[in-house]
């Protein structure tokens, strides 16, 4: 038990759970080089050798670095050099044994007369001959050494019991060989093959059919949080006719706008519950389509609420919608908010300060921006009959899997943009920093706007924050730079919001507070400093805030250090795809489906939780199979 609980890291609760940790790679240790004749014809290529050890290893300190230096000779005399570097004292214990066979791995380099192993790394005896599976490391945890032999200990106890519980995840499926794509193998074969396995082929295949019993798991756990109900008969609402309510709009719908708002209002007269999502990039115009929804529903008797993610988005909106429907009253409910019950107010227009007060029972309730709340956050203010709809410029994994694979959601999706606009998205490094800012300068003179988005707000020793890029920025363009962030007091970030919307100021630094719904008149370039720290999704709302009525603008990526290899493919989409929709589903392709368990805490992250440890569950897999059982069906 005590082995079983150094594996919580990893996530493991239960014992079926350890077969279940797949190995990511598999190292062939049955192809021996025992002559050194051959290792030197193989020079460059990665190689496991056998040599007999000549004498004891030597230490020595060459520049400042410890190096252990090991000789090997083969059955004809011939010899090998190997040098280590770092940490080499469990070799040199491991290595005691003058004339004794010590194996290693590492790439065969012939340099004249000599022949040297580099990278080298000592393989036990008992590794050998097989083919040896490598696990992910924890770090701080447990080494890929430590994980192996804790697996290798547990297996023989756990797998009946892993057997048994995927026996009852794949129970439902009909033709399952067809679906694990899998003649032969049970599922003991399986679980064995991936541990131990007896040929490449085997554990690739092996691995292969895991892999697609972890899609079936998530295709299951997504049928029963959308299972195929009938439509949900509620009360129906019979407000103004659409043509009536559009006429209060000063510019005309679009016919998809119409189309959505029609399809959505005739569900409430219907009396047909709506539990749906409305997805447009910035400027295909969500806000009035939920504008005229919202004011459909209040229009006939009932209330609704809208749910913003910032106090300066809620202002905006109220604003907004109160100029088109004022007749019909709606509230701005915000922290600055003093009245606690709301009962009695039909419409309401807010912040999560809704959560926090007595709104009483909704016919409709309106989460714009989605992601920028907890799923508990957003169930809060339903009730059993209450009308739910959610906007989202882009997805994010959790809900984009529901979108695309589950049973239950209306799906309304605006593709056509109100103003013809052009945005360029680059990877800018810090060799470029004066450049960006020529360019920063050169928009502020033609009186275009800027603005600079940081990762936090004040004093980071490891970024830049809006109050050290501020006061940088001010000494280059004097009084034309305000702020704004968290930190600052409303009145000061409405001063600051209103000098740059006025023509007062041109740059904004500020955090990702800008990152949703704010409207910036000729905001023509936006810089992201750090944006390796931000999400594909947070990216792309930032983007959302350029030429909001149309021309051309650019977002530059700015890394002023290194990155990892993650982060840059993350960028690279945004370079690659500027469609919400489109983005959100490669996004999930390169991370997986997220948390689609409905018992899931607010965490809306696109890591795969499922029953495999180790390894995503493939997008490919699960439409695969999906298309697999439609056809079987």
């Amino acid at each position: 038990m005590m082995e079983l609980k150094s594996l919580e890291s990893f996530g493991i609760k239960h014992a079926w759970q350890v077969p279940l940790i797949c190995p990511v790679e598999i190292e062939d240790y049955t192809n021996i080089v025992t002559e050194f004749s051959k290792a030197y014809q193989l020079s460059g290529h990665k190689i496991v050798i056998a040599g007999k050890l000549v004498s004891a290893p030597s230490f020595n300190w060459v520049r400042g670095k410890g190096v252990l230096t090991i000789e090997l000779f083969d059955d004809l005399g011939y010899l090998l050099s190997i040098k280590l570097f770092g940490d080499t004292k469990h070799i040199e214990e491991s290595l005691t044994e003058v004339g004794s066979t010590y194996y290693f791995k590492g790439v065969s380099f012939a340099n004249g007369a000599y022949l040297n192993l580099r990278a080298a790394k000592l393989i036990s005896s008992a590794d050998i001959g097989k083919f040896v599976p490598i696990y992910k490391s924890k770090r701080g945890y447990l080494s890929k050494e430590q994980v192996r032999e804790v697996i290798r200990k547990q297996l023989p106890s756990t797998l009946n019991q892993a057997e048994k519980y995927l026996r009852e995840v794949i129970k439902w499926v009909p033709n399952i060989r067809q679906v694990l794509k899998t003649k032969k193998m049970t599922l003991k074969d399986v679980l064995t093959e991936l541990h131990n396995p007896s040929s490449v082929e085997s554990w690739e295949e092996a691995r292969g059919v895991i892999k697609r019993i972890a899609a079936l798991y998530c295709i299951r756990e997504m049928n029963a949080l959308n299972p195929r109900e009938p439509n949900k008969l509620v009360n129906s609402l019979h407000g103004l006719p659409i043509n009536v309510l559009k006429e209060k709009i000063p510019f005309e719908l679009t016919t998809e706008q119409t189309q959505i708002v029609e399809s959505i209002t005739n569900k409430f007269k219907e009396g047909t519950k709506v539990d749906g999502a409305l997805i447009g990039d910035v400027g295909t115009g969500k806000t009035v389509v939920y504008g005229i929804c919202a004011a459909s529903v209040v229009s006939a008797g009932g209330r609704a609420a809208i749910m913003l993610p910032s106090q300066t988005l809620a202002e905006q909106i109220h604003e907004e919608l109160n100029s088109y429907f004022g007749s019909l009253k709606p509230v701005l409910v915000t922290l600055e908010t003093e009245q606690t019950n709301l009962e009695e107010t039909n419409f309401l227009i807010g912040t999560s300060a809704l959560l926090h007060r007595r709104v009483g029972v909704l016919d409709l309730v309106v989460v714009d921006e989605q992601h920028r709340f907890g799923l508990e956050q957003r169930e809060l203010l339903l009730s059993e009959n209450t009308h739910f709809l959610e906007a989202t410029a882009t997805p994010i994994p959790r809900t984009q899997a529901l979108i695309s694979y589950g049973n239950s959601k209306h799906i309304f999706r605006l593709t056509k943009c109100h103003a013809k606009k052009e945005i360029t998205t680059k990877l800018r490094l810090k060799s470029e920093s004066h450049a960006l800012m020529k360019e920063c300068l050169n928009q502020v003179e033609l009186g275009n706007k800027v603005l600079v988005v940081c990762p936090t707000k004040d004093n980071s020793e490891n970024f830049a924050s809006v109050e050290e890029v501020f006061t940088k920025w001010n000494k280059f363009a004097r009084n034309k730079v305000r702020y704004i962030h968290s930190g600052c007091s409303p009145d000061h970030n409405r001063k600051s919001i209103a000098d740059i919307k006025s023509g007062k100021a041109s740059i904004l630094i500020s955090t990702t507070m800008v990152e949703i719904g704010l409207t910036i008149p000729r905001l023509t370039k936006t810089i992201i400093y750090h944006a390796e720290r931000f999400g594909t999704i947070t990216c792309h709302q930032i983007r959302g805030r350029l030429v909001r009525h149309g021309g051309k603008g650019q977002l530059d990526l700015y890394c002023p250090t290194e990155i990892g290899e993650k982060s840059l493919q993350r960028l690279l989409l945004l370079t690659k795809f500027d469609d919400g929709y489109e983005l959100a589903e490669q996004d999930m392709i390169l991370r997986g489906f997220g948390d689609i368990v409905k018992a899931s805490d607010l965490s809306q992250s696109g890591s795969t939780k499922s029953i495999l440890i180790g390894e995503k569950v493939d997008v490919s897999d699960v439409e695969e199979i999906l298309s697999t059982l439609e056809t079987t069906n």
